[in-house]
């Protein structure tokens, strides 16, 4: 779905009003969550089923923090054609990863959300625990995982683990499964591990199975964990085996069996693999029985209270179960929640038990579109595209297809002004919700009776009054309802894209969306009307460009909105080491109480290091506003050691992000360096470090040395030439008005 035909679909709630069939689902028609939710200012909400049981709903809040899009697909159990699965990237535990919406499509899944915290960058692993089927694919961590019994039972929690493998009188510990290094114990690393990555004092032996239960499981068949082994090979450094067979991986403590020996494996989980339909690990645990935990268990502890794109699943409390994804580091859309935020959030939903999933990058939902033939993503991931992950959870429909049984039209619901045109599509599906393709030929309406019309083109007309209408529309012998409800007026006006920036005799597309006085986006088609100063600007909001910064308005339905588009770019200097602003900077080391120095002498920051003994960081802190920078320019002077430079900045929601300014210090005298500070960060932008780490290189830095910056400006959006002309206004703080 368009952001657009999902903006207009914010109208679903509208049904039971004008009289059409809502979709069934437990989840609340608005939300309000309690503090520290920020104080909610208005919100609008859309649904449609996904499959028998299967339902989907999305909340747009204007909050007092900024505005926050909520993605929610709630899964009911208790209807037989439903059920749940875990899925792992590529089928392998070490992998490249694998998208979300790819997981979900080659499974048949109808909906499903990014899982496990794994090792990004690196193996590709999940961290916690992964059932598939009865199979256990990855041992448990400390931390909560959601478990789908195989009687549909699910609960969030920790699952003990034990194993061991015993040959002649020795017995070692098992560590786990597919875990890797396996520690001072072993690991057994199953078909599905794949090929084992270079380790120190590791030694793998290949297994070859004795019995019908270990050879069930050298198969991937769901069988009684373990059985009877022989050692068929034996590695004792990389490169390690990979291929069909079963394989045990001994650490450093362990005294592992020869090539011939005859082992005995014993190693499940509580409750036993077998048992378990799906399981997939994450934490921390955020919902109790109702009450909130602060669950420490999380890699991410440390950033609980920053606002995030976050997801999680959550047991609502009529047995349900809510996948949940929350946008952020979109701070025209959505700004994200922090931990507590979103414990308050998944309560007003009606959750009793939650916990959290990976989130940021990671936060991914997807869900079939009412009308689609597979499921496709439903939320917007911050990174501007999907992040590969490495396991899922995803719901399934094995409700048979049928006939066409009804019509969906897109958008499912208009909030139009009078006069305004509004695309549509048709799409047939059955009566369990599957897709069947694109309805085609003329158009049978009928409810119009405020005068709205549907052309040949596929185009809606909406009524030239206000009025409120339930069209009956049929095409290629199939029915639908289409809800319409033309708007007396607009109460705001919205201009973007955030951030625009044209170059000097460019050009940009510009929008123009209207809200109703409930903040719903209206239908404007064809109505707005554009002007610019200091530019020209042509009837479909196309700016083409001068050699100064331009001021454009748009109109509709007696609403107004004016933004100042910066066109071009220039340098500002930015005094952060001058007399005014030394004193906000201060010494900080990792590990605390390190050695290091803070200094400045003829305008430039002199920052100390130490990493002979232990030392990883040094940090010059501060909190210094930089307005809306794009990028931060520096002359660097570097001491020839290696170690890396960063800036770390902050926006006005408490987000950070870290960038490198030089990966590797290893030249001596000044250079100037420049990196880009991040479009998610809302302005206006703070730089809050620069710091010197060693931890970058390899091997790490073991020296001592000094750095120092000067001379510091920002790139900022504008031609610089008007005074105290306004920055490029958010979506959220165009000067709007109505007239």
């Amino acid at each position: 779905m368009t952001r657009a035909a999902s903006a207009l679909a914010a109208l679903l709630p509208l049904l039971p009003a004008l009289g059409a069939p809502a979709p069934a689902a437990p989840l609340p028609g608005a939300l309000a969550p309690a503090p520290p939710f920020p104080a909610v200012v208005a919100s609008s909400e859309e649904r449609e089923p996904v499959a028998p049981g299967i339902a989907r709903a999305t909340y747009r809040l204007r909050t007092a923090a900024g505005p926050l899009v909520v993605h929610v697909v709630d899964v009911d159990l208790r209807v037989p054609s439903v059920r749940l699965g875990a899925v792992l990237a590529r089928d392998r535990i070490v992998s490249k990863d694998e998208t979300v919406s790819s997981m979900a499509q080659r499974t048949g899944a109808v909906a499903g959300i990014n899982g496990d915290y794994f090792d990004i960058g690196a193996s590709g692993a999940p961290l916690g625990l992964l059932v598939a089927g009865g199979t256990l694919d990855r041992a448990p961590s400390t931390r909560a995982a959601l478990v789908v019994g195989r009687d549909r039972s699910v609960r969030f929690g920790t699952l003990p683990f034990a194993g061991s493998a015993t040959f002649g009188a020795s017995t070692i510990p098992l560590s786990g499964v597919n875990v890797w290094p396996p520690g001072s114990g072993a690991s057994v690393l199953t078909p599905a591990f794949g090929a084992p990555p270079p380790a120190a004092n590791v030694v793998v032996d290949t297994l070859e199975p004795l019995d019908p239960a270990a050879a069930g499981a050298a198969s991937g068949v769901p069988a009684r964990p373990g059985g009877r082994y022989r050692v068929a090979a034996v590695a004792d450094g990389p490169p390690y085996p990979a291929g069909p067979a079963v394989r045990l991986a001994f650490g450093s403590a362990a005294a592992p069996p020869d090539a011939g020996d005859v082992l005995d494996l014993s190693y499940d989980t509580v409750p036993a693999a077998a048992q378990i339909a799906a399981a997939v690990g994450g934490g921390p645990m955020l919902l109790r029985d109702g009450a909130a935990v602060d669950d420490p268990a999380s890699p991410n502890y440390a950033e609980r209270t920053r606002r995030i794109p976050a997801a999680a699943a959550a047991l609502l409390a009529d047995g349900t179960l809510a996948l949940v994804v929350v946008d952020g580091r979109r701070p025209s859309e959505s700004v994200g929640v922090s931990r507590a935020e979103l414990t308050a959030l998944l309560r007003a939903l009606g959750a009793t038990d939650a916990m959290l999933f990976d989130s940021g990058g990671s936060a991914t939902l997807v869900a079939r579109v009412l009308g689609d033939a597979a499921a496709s993503v439903v939320n917007d991931p911050s990174d501007g595209t999907e992040r590969p992950v490495a396991d899922g959870v995803f719901a399934y429909s094995d409700a048979p297809v049928g006939p066409p049984a009804r019509l969906v039209v897109r958008p499912s619901a208009v909030l139009a002004l009078p006069g305004a045109r509004v695309p549509l599509r048709a799409r047939l599906i059955d009566a369990a919700d599957h897709g069947l393709g694109d309805a085609r030929g003329p158009w049978r309406v009928a409810g119009a009776a405020a005068g709205t019309t549907v052309g040949a083109d596929d185009v809606l007309i909406a009524g030239p009054r206000p009025a409120e209408e339930l069209l009956r529309l049929e095409r290629d012998g199939v029915a639908g309802v289409l809800p319409v409800r033309i708007a007396g007026r607009a109460a705001r006006i919205v201009i973007g894209p955030a951030r625009a920036n044209p170059e000097p005799g460019g050009t940009v597309a510009l929008q123009a969306t209207a809200y109703d006085d409930r903040d719903r986006p209206l239908a404007a088609g064809g109505l707005v009307r554009w002007s610019a100063r200091d530019a020209t600007i042509d009837g479909a909001g196309v700016l083409s460009a001068g050699t100064g910064d331009a001021t454009v308005t748009a109109s509709a339905g007696g609403a107004s909105a004016t933004v100042t588009i910066p066109v071009g770019r220039h340098v500002a200097a930015l005094p952060l080491f001058d007399e005014a602003h030394r004193g906000a900077w201060r010494l900080v080391t990792v590990p605390a109480g390190g050695s290091g120095s803070l200094s400045f002498a003829g305008g430039a920051l002199r920052l100390g290091y130490d990493f002979t003994t232990g030392g990883r960081a040094a940090y010059a802190d501060a909190d210094v506003s930089l307005g809306e920078p794009l990028a931060l320019s520096c002359a660097v002077e570097g001491d020839g050691n290696g170690a890396a430079l960063r800036a770390v900045f902050s926006d006005r929601f408490g987000d950070r992000a870290t960038v490198t300014l030089v990966r590797a210090l290893d030249f001596t005298g000044p250079r100037r360096v420049t990196a880009p500070v991040p479009a998610s960060l809302a302005p206006p932008v703070a730089l809050r470090s620069l710091y010197v780490v060693g931890t970058l290189a390899v091997p790490p830095v073991a020296a001592s040395g000094l750095v120092a910056v000067r001379d510091c400006s920002a790139t900022v959006a504008g031609s610089g030439r008007r005074e105290a002309s306004p920055a490029q206004a958010t979506p959220a703080t165009n000067s709007s008005a109505a007239g």
